[in-house]
């Protein structure tokens, strides 16, 4: 078998053909792309690539995702008013939205952990009941286009050295994150399961159309956020009576439009593999061990065998930051031993770089996995 381009080499893996080697493909997020040129103003979405080239791996470039308009869009009956306040470079937006049948208000709040990374998440989210939700199903504006530019600049930036692959939610993600408390949400399908379906069925439905808009855009993969319920916070059972069966209804309606749907949890999720598998994803990541996760990678690849490809598997936490070079060599070796023959696989971190992670383990990780990675 020849050489292969980087692109090609990861489509091949993710549609589960053969390749010439085992890929290399952490995850590069913008945090680690903006401290690599030593700006916040750096233009990620055409950068990315360079970052990937320079250390010798092959590109999934993620840093290209679309906003999705969870609350509005605006209009004379869905009046929306955002107000920011700043404490220094933290931030606390306010959104508060004038239905025909009532007030929503939601407060979110960014805040910077290092100098080139933040984390936003809502502390009041709009929906505390079934009347908040109504308000939301009867009155809120269809959705309007997104913006695409960025996907179709990360496609000429990239080239063949790799593949665009925006962020989405899960389903169960997309509720979670906007819409709905977790501790309510989780308790919903027990004591109020309509409300809960209808819930789904809805927001779901609706971030369907936007889903497409990024298909339609052109992207080869989309990575698929499913972290928050993960296998220390639910069940098995729970998971697949309740969570499973919408998680698969978008992956099913992403893969038969053919883009691959690479399912992401970087968390716990060793009870859950098997659940997994049925889902039907193409590729799953991260395979994070422990003390971060708790998949054992022999088990992950027993799980999914061939049908699915894997990704992941490096400690980006503790090894990365904190071994030596001949750790990591070590620890790639492992891993390639145990997956050759074994799973379509793709070696990458289970989560995105941190700040002051030594280049010189970085470019370990990079030149262990050429070293290993024969098929």
């Amino acid at each position: 078998m020849g050489e292969m381009s980087n692109r090609e080499r990861l489509l091949r893996v993710l549609r589960r053909e053969p390749v010439d080697r085992i890929p290399v493909a952490p995850f590069i997020h913008i945090n680690y792309v903006k401290e690599f040129f030593g700006s916040h103003e750096v233009d990620w979405v055409v950068k990315t690539p360079e970052v990937y080239k320079h250390f010798g791996f092959d590109t999934i470039h993620r840093n290209c995702s679309l906003v999705y308009d969870a609350y509005g869009p605006g209009t004379d009956t869905w009046k929306m008013k955002t107000e920011v306040q700043r404490d220094g470079r933290d931030e606390t937006k306010i959104t508060e939205i004038t239905t025909p049948g009532g007030p929503i208000r939601i407060q979110e709040e960014l805040r910077w952990t290092c100098e080139y990374d933040a984390e936003s998440s809502a502390v009041e989210y709009p929906i505390a009941g079934i009347e908040d939700f109504e308000l939301f199903r009867r009155h809120q504006p269809p959705l309007e286009a997104a913006d695409a530019t960025d996907i179709r600049r990360a496609k000429d930036a990239v080239g063949k050295e790799g593949i665009v692959a925006p962020w989405i939610q899960g389903a169960f993600n997309l509720l979670a994150l906007y819409y709905r408390k977790l501790d309510d949400l989780l308790l919903d399908p027990l004591v109020n399961p309509g409300f809960y379906a209808r819930m789904m069925e809805h927001f779901l439905t609706r971030y369907m159309g936007f889903v497409q808009q990024l298909i339609d855009a052109g992207t080869d993969v989309l990575s698929y956020g499913a972290n928050v319920a993960n296998a220390k916070l639910i069940s098995p059972e729970f998971y697949r009576r309740y969570i499973g069966p919408y998680e698969k209804r978008l992956i099913d309606f992403i893969q038969s439009r053919g883009v691959i749907v690479l399912f992401h949890n970087c968390g716990y999720a060793r009870n859950f593999l098997s659940l997994y598998s049925d889902l039907g994803m193409q590729a799953y990541e991260s395979l994070a061990p422990r003390p971060y996760g708790d998949t054992e990678l022999n088990e992950a690849v027993a799980a999914f065998g061939m049908k699915t490809a894997l990704a992941g598997g490096i400690d980006q936490l503790d090894l990365l930051r904190s071994g030596t070079p001949q750790q990591i060599d070590s620890t790639v070796e492992t891993i390639c031993r145990t997956v050759r023959n074994r799973s379509h696989f793709i070696l990458g971190t289970t989560d995105y770089f941190n700040e002051a992670t030594p280049r010189e383990n970085i470019h370990a990780l990079a030149e262990a996995g050429r070293r290993h990675g024969g098929v």
